[in-house]
């Protein structure tokens, strides 16, 4: 067995089939598991995985329930890693859609030919619903990185900006390749959330290399509220303090500034870039304007702590400082499954 590719679901119904009929239309000559972890889906979804099962030919497909409470997306697939027959593992969540029959091969290359420890794929927002003003705006993203990310001694690290030791552990477990032995090795930090790029820190600082497989595409958006934007940036921007020291934002002042300049900015792009009937272009310009507020106001909660509520506002700095402890408590208890 080359390879397991393991796929994380909750409540996955009308998403996974997508991903799983793109993956049984592959072009792809190697041999390969698929390995479902669960956790603890109500919705049907645990009846389409045993019709997958039970109808797959030429490949092995098992069934893992991890049970509520237990879920979180280190452990669940360090997990899936230590039950894995597969020399590379091969990580999906649940709504991904790979582009092209040949994207396994593209993902995998850099990892089967032993250059790397791990490789990603490239996100782009696309598909059936999604965001027009978004995608105008982040589909080129992977351009100003390079393709292999080096290994690198702490004593350079620690020379290096935030923003370029952030840019160095760019990882995403949407869609990726790891060596199995490596990754026992090594691990996934046993964090609730952010394991992918810290775990690429950890790669990077231990002489193993990370590549960004710019032809290997795959569409991944979706639709998400104020609250779920507010809680994930907050996480986030806590996240990125702790492990690379970096701040999006420092102050309220920069949070106005960094929402009024993007929603002017999005704006524009949404009436003269994209090509929508009017009302379908005031739909997105607002759903933006939403998250933009979500954005910005979640990453200034995420920097904040005992020392940066002194001062000016200092009750509503305290006041926000709680909702960042109730939203880290929420998520060490409760792990968003979606990114």
């Amino acid at each position: 067995m080359m390879f397991s590719v393991v796929i994380l679901t909750k409540n996955s119904l009308n998403v996974v089939n997508n991903l799983v009929d793109a993956l049984l239309s592959q072009n792809f000559k190697y041999n390969f598991e698929i390995i479902f972890m669960d956790n603890n889906s109500k919705d049907g979804t645990l009846k389409y995985l045993e019709n997958v099962k039970k109808s797959a030919q030429n490949f092995e497909v098992r069934i893992v329930h991890v049970p509520e409470g237990e879920f979180s997306h280190s452990r669940t697939r360090m997990k899936a890693a230590n039950l894995a027959k597969g020399k590379f593992i091969v990580f999906f969540t649940d709504d991904v859609v790979p582009i092209g029959k040949d994207f396994l091969e593209k993902l995998t290359q850099p990892v089967r030919e032993g250059k790397v420890a791990a490789s990603y794929g490239v996100f782009q927002i696309g598909g059936k619903l999604y965001d027009p003003i978004d995608a105008y705006i982040h589909n080129n993203w992977y351009h100003e990185y390079e393709e292999i990310s080096e290994p690198i001694s702490t004593y350079c690290w620690n020379k290096l900006s935030p923003l370029m030791r952030r840019k160095l552990s760019n990882f995403d477990n949407c869609a990726s390749c790891i060596n199995k032995e490596i990754l026992l090795k090594i691990k996934l930090p046993d964090v609730p959330y952010g394991e992918d790029m810290t775990f690429a820190k950890r790669l990077i600082l231990n002489n193993y290399r990370v590549a960004l497989v710019k032809d290997a595409k795959f569409y991944h958006w979706h639709k998400v509220k104020f609250g779920y934007i507010l809680k994930r940036m907050c996480i986030d921007q806590d996240l990125s303090i702790r492990e690379f020291d970096l701040y999006y934002v420092s102050h309220l002042l920069g949070v106005v500034k960094n929402i009024l300049i993007r929603i002017i900015h999005r704006t524009y792009i949404g009436l003269f870039k994209i090509k929508a009937p009017i009302w379908k272009k005031i739909y997105w310009i607002f759903y933006n304007i939403k998250i933009l507020i979500a954005d910005f106001l979640g990453k200034y909660i995420g920097t904040l702590d005992e020392e940066r509520t002194k001062g000016f506002l200092s009750p509503i700095k305290k006041k926000l400082l709680k909702i960042k402890h109730d939203i880290i408590n929420e998520i060490y208890s409760k792990s968003l499954l979606r990114y």
